[in-house]
């Protein structure tokens, strides 16, 4: 019998005896009254009850029994004292009540521990209080859901001998397992066998670095997921490989100890590869991949079954494709474990069936337990949900593990400070590029060097094993289009430029976005949350080189150009005929310049100038509706390359509006000339018109649908007008016209108002939180008419009335403060009060 026994059984049984004596007979020792034992892996001694777990020393014990139910249970034994081992007693209860509950709400666990008063066998008498943690089931490790002290949410900790630790990758493997024995206490039964059959390690580094997160993830689903099968997707270089040959490594080693939470052992741990080639960092070039084992579904089957056990190697090739389902399901049915296939997309790319359906059917049907780990690049489509990303390193926990290995190995200098920052930028923290940057360390002066020459040349290697493979899959026009553009543009950009750049229908850039995001297109927000795209840094170089040979880059590149700046250099052929086109559309030449323009052949890079395709779209638009499209065309054009000319916004605003069904364009041609910061005041107060042109003509469509939308638009309106009128007073300038175009929303409003008079009072106090007075001139237009109605007869109406009087007057008078700064709304005011009178009159 070994002295812990009657603690694990304790711990088996999930109950305390009532004695001392049951519980601790083989480590007390009577002739020195004390026990006779060090803490352990399932005994720990503490002097005093916590009177809160609030405090450093509570939080303590709120750890310490998160730890010891990771890992193998265990007894907290209060009243002694952890050095001596003397026991010194307990005078206070424990409240185990309030323990648990606690234990319950900062974890992801329902843990249940018990605590027992017992005496001690010491003179005088004393009392200890033993509280008994449970060990933790087949289930998820027990972690932080909250900040606890100075330890934060997803915090986990085990135990090891008589300390608490934060687990770490290594710990996994306890974690996970079933913990039969804690690692003290030995055991003659034999481990339960795991055959394996792995091959060298795909790894570069001879030391695994952490990648817990990762491990995590694969531990939890081999135990306790549900899915058969994970795909383990990540850019070339990001470590899949060698982290799918770890977790299978160390499987296979503890594999005597891990069990489903149906209960099912591990029987076998495989790893076949279908790579085709590898990259050596050392050497700097692609090499073949002489360890690959199967370049079809046929063969990765016979791999499977020859590495099982189950086929002899002359029988590898002889096979027919029924005698080895007949086998796999043989294997499946009888035994349980871990099938490792890399590089599965080899295949993929091939056009080859890659058995992973005939292999997940299988899985399902089988009376035991399988699960098939897959290795790509790209997120498996088919199978979103059972993918686990593997990215770049952590900047934080990962990365400086991985450099200091790399160093320690490569034999060169650590890098430091901004060195470090520069790596991960030129590498995007890919494993085998920070790798490749390393190893030419030793043959640079400084890391300055060896970043500068991968950026160059001395990368090239790495990034066409990394990217060209993932390239050649791309549609050969708009995701390489939109990549060869991305690296010409140099910077974080828009959706919307993109599109207008492109002139992609937004389908077709999805598309596009979503092809290319994974490997080659980052995503970064501004502060305006706005998403924007651009290269990831590693892939820059590849990019910038392979885009030279699509279809019509020279088109891209100019097209570019003209977008990074709209002042870019014009050459002599297209500044001759920029001269000649607006020399012409000044005298509305607009046929010969059509037919100039028509005489352009396609691809030209002067159709790519935004000035000369403003002026070809102005020619079109005068044109008649014929040539309608083709103006849009030129007009979107000019305006993706951030070129903005008064004269063809306003040729374009007028196409839109007499089209018919061209209103949203037209408003949204309107807030462009008003957002735009440096457009003139002029031109500003010109569109704020046009704008409110736009929503009465739109109030017509909803006055028999919805007619609060209606009145809105028609308020909208009348707003816009009264806006323009402002910027052009301020600008000296007669608001006479505005207010002329604005009487009709005016007259609309009061004909559609009718006895509702709020519509035409809620007009006025909208108005009143602007930040600005109202045009004198405009107001008074609209309160001549406003007063034109007829007084109601009706007393009702009438007190209705003189209330909405009343109601404006207020809410004018609090947000234009002081009134007498506000001619505008004092002339409101003014009026509104004059209208009480008169209705006070009419009692």
């Amino acid at each position: 019998m070994s002295e812990s026994d009657p603690i694990l059984d304790a711990i088996e049984s999930k109950q305390l005896p009532s004695s001392f004596a049951e519980l601790f007979s083989p480590i007390w020792d009577k002739s020195l009254s004390r026990f006779n034992t060090q803490e352990s892996y399932t005994l720990d001694f503490k002097e005093t009850i916590p009177l809160v777990f609030s405090d450093e020393y509570g939080i303590g014990i709120v750890r310490l029994a998160l730890a010891l139910h990771n890992s193998y249970g265990g007894v907290i034994v209060f009243g002694v004292k952890d050095r001596s081992q003397n026991i010194v007693g307990v005078s206070e209860i424990f409240d185990i009540e309030i323990f648990n509950r606690l234990l319950s709400d900062v974890s992801n666990t329902k843990l249940h521990c018990i605590v027992k008063t017992l005496e001690a066998p010491v003179e005088p008498k004393r009392q200890i209080a033993v509280l008994l943690v449970p060990k933790r089931g087949i289930a998820a490790p027990a972690v932080l859901t909250r900040d606890v002290g100075k330890y934060g949410p997803g915090t986990c900790w085990i135990r090891d001998r008589h300390e608490v630790l934060i687990a770490t990758d290594q710990h996994l493997p306890m974690l996970y397992s079933k913990r039969s024995n804690p690692p003290d206490r030995t055991s003659d039964a034999l481990p339960y066998p795991v055959h394996r059959s792995l091959p060298p390690s795909p790894a570069t580094l001879h030391q695994f670095v952490s990648r817990r997160n990762l491990m995590d993830a694969l531990w939890h689903w081999f135990v306790l997921g549900d899915q058969p099968r994970l795909y383990l997707d990540g850019p070339g270089g990001s470590g899949k490989s060698t982290l799918a040959f770890e977790f299978a490594r160390v499987l296979a080693e503890m594999g005597s100890d891990v069990a489903s939470k149906q209960g099912d052992r591990v029987d076998y741990v495989l790893y076949i590869s279908g790579k085709e080639t590898e990259y050596n960092t050392q050497a700097g070039k692609e090499q073949t991949f002489l360890l690959r084992q199967f370049g079809s579904s046929t063969e990765q089957f016979a791999q499977i079954l020859y590495h099982s056990g189950f086929l002899n190697e002359p029988d590898l090739g002889s096979l027919s494709d029924e005698k080895l389902d007949e086998m796999l399901s043989e294997l499946f049915d009888n035994f349980s474990g871990l099938i490792v296939i890399d590089d599965i997309d080899a295949l993929t790319r091939r056009k080859v069936d890659t058995g992973e359906e005939q292999l997940l059917i299988k899985a399902v049907q089988a009376a035991k337990r399988t699960r098939l780990l897959y290795t790509l690049r790209q997120p498996p489509s088919h199978a979103k949900r059972s993918a686990v990303s593997v990215p770049g390193l952590d900047s934080s926990t990962e990365l400086p593990d991985f450099l200091q290995t790399c160093c320690a190995q490569f034999d060169a200098p650590m890098p430091i400070g901004q060195h470090i920052k520069e790596i991960e930028i030129a590498t995007n923290k890919l494993p085998l590029l920070i790798e490749t940057i390393v190893w030419s360390r030793k043959f640079s002066g400084d890391y300055v060097e060896a970043i500068r020459a991968f950026k160059e040349r001395g990368g090239d290697g790495a990034r066409k094993y990394l990217y060209q493979r993932e390239y050649d899959r791309l549609q050969e026009g708009k995701s390489r289009q939109l990549l060869a553009g991305a690296c010409l543009l140099g910077e974080p950009v828009s959706f919307s430029t993109l599109a207008s750049l492109f002139q992609f229908t937004r389908d077709q850039l999805i598309d596009a976005i979503s092809e290319s995001s994974v490997v080659f297109l980052v995503a970064t927000e501004n502060e305006k949350g706005e998403t924007l795209y651009q290269l990831s840094p590693p892939c820059v170089p590849f990019i910038d080189e392979v885009s030279k040979g699509i279809s019509h880059y020279e088109l891209l590149k100019r097209k570019v150009e003209h977008l990074k700046s709209i002042n870019v250099r014009m050459s002599p052929r297209e500044a001759a005929m920029f001269v000649t086109l607006d020399r012409m559309v000044r005298k509305r030449d607009h046929v010969n310049i059509a037919n100039i323009c028509e005489a352009i052949p396609s691809g030209d890079l002067v159709l790519e100038n935004p000035r000369i395709r403003a002026i070809m779209g102005r020619a079109y638009a005068g044109l008649g509706p014929d040539y309608r499209e083709k103006a849009r065309q030129c007009f979107r054009h000019a305006e993706s390359l951030k070129y903005l000319d008064i004269f063809m916004l306003r040729s374009w605003f007028h196409l839109e509006i007499n089209s018919g069904y061209g209103l949203d364009e037209a408003e949204r041609l309107c807030r462009i000339v008003i957002d735009d910061e440096h457009m003139s005041p002029r031109y500003k107060s010109e569109f704020w018109g046009k704008l409110g042109s736009c929503r009465y003509q739109r109030s017509f469509s909803y006055i028999s649908l919805d007619s609060v939308r209606a009145f809105t638009l028609l308020r909208e309106s009348i707003k816009a007008y009264l806006e323009s009128a402002w910027i052009g007073r301020s600008l000296r300038m007669s608001s006479s016209e505005t207010v002329g175009w604005m009487s009709k929303p005016i007259r609309q409003l009061v004909s559609w108002a009718g006895d509702d008079f709020e519509q035409l009072f809620m007009l006025l106090e909208e108005l009143s939180e602007q930040k600005h007075d109202v045009d004198i001139e405009g107001i008074e237009a609209f309160l001549e008419l406003f007063l034109r109605a007829q007084v109601p007869k009706q007393k009702r109406q009438r007190e209705r009335l003189k209330g909405l009087c009343s109601r404006s007057i207020n809410r004018i008078s609090r947000n234009k403060r002081p009134l007498s700064a506000n001619k505008g709304f004092e002339t409101v005011v003014n009026t509104l009060e004059a209208l009480q009178a008169k209705l006070q009159e009419l009692k």
